[in-house]
């Protein structure tokens, strides 16, 4: 069957060399993508230790286990450069607060491209994870992905050349779910934040003809887990169990769940060919 809301190319722009050229990430969003990173000068990513804090940091996943963010660098980024990372994304985080890790955290970071961080247009991925906390509120998304594109404006405006966005897993299949008196409509919420991400998505795109624009799905990779636990390692009856090995609490995933994102989203990215002019 297929997906809704597959991993999709926008447009891949001139300073897109492929994922083995990256030298940097840049991260936004809510608890998913949390290292507990503290922006400041004194933390600053090294190849001693790439997430600024010490690996795997403080996740919202088991107790000193990665999540995708980790994972990611550790086990799957296969460039001549290790993978520098930059993440301030913050549990709890709904679009108004990672519009503030963009205008106020990053801008007064590394925005400048101080010495201590030379991210270029060319080795730099900037990474947006936002909207299960918005979609738990409403259906409607309208306004709060101009808000988080009028964002990433900003970021373009500094430098930046390569995006990828992320959309939301379908969350009305974890365990909160099961909690009592459920809130109702909750699907919808979050299938129309993921329509609006493309349509914002596109946008975004056609605006800025030398950008690169990605979607990587999430909702593909969770789907496909929640679907077929057993052929990805996990027993079928912890689909919907907290605590558990698929969810680690009501709302959040194990280690072992990232592990998968990880996977899932570096081989899209491997798959996207460096830029070249001409080529469509």
């Amino acid at each position: 069957m297929a997906s809704d809301f597959p991993s999709t190319v926008l447009k891949l722009g001139p300073s897109w060399g492929g994922f083995d050229s990256l030298k940097f990430l840049v991260i936004f969003g809510a608890s998913y993508s949390d290292v507990g990173y503290e922006y400041n000068s004194l933390n600053v990513p090294s190849h001693d230790m790439p997430l600024g804090v010490e690996f795997p940091g403080a996740t919202y996943a088991e107790p000193d286990e990665p999540n995708w963010v980790g994972h990611l660098i550790t086990n799957y980024a296969a460039g001549a450069h290790p993978l520098l990372v930059y993440d301030y994304a913050k549990g709890g985080s709904r679009v108004h607060n990672v519009t503030n890790q963009i205008r106020v955290m990053f801008k007064a970071h590394i925005g400048a491209r101080p010495a201590w961080a030379p991210w270029a247009a060319g080795d730099t991925l900037f990474i947006t994870w936002v909207g299960i906390n918005d979609a738990a509120w409403g259906s409607d998304h309208t306004d709060n992905l101009e808000k988080l594109f009028e964002a990433q404006e900003i970021l373009y405006e500094t430098g930046a050349r390569n995006f990828l966005f992320v959309n939301i897993p379908p969350i009305d299949r974890a365990p909160g779910k099961l909690r009592p008196r459920p809130a109702k409509g909750r699907a919808p919420n979050y299938v129309n934040w993921n329509s609006e991400l493309k349509k914002a998505t596109a946008l975004f795109a056609t605006a800025h003809p030398d950008a690169t624009v990605m979607i990587y799905s999430s909702w593909d990779t969770f789907n496909a887990l929640l679907d077929d636990p057993v052929a990805h390692g996990f027993p079928a009856e912890d689909v919907r169990k907290p605590g558990a090995s698929i969810w680690y609490d009501f709302l959040h995933p194990t280690s072992k769940v990232h592990d998968f994102v990880a996977r899932d989203m570096a081989a899209f990215l491997s798959a996207q060919p460096a830029f070249e002019a001409g080529k469509k």
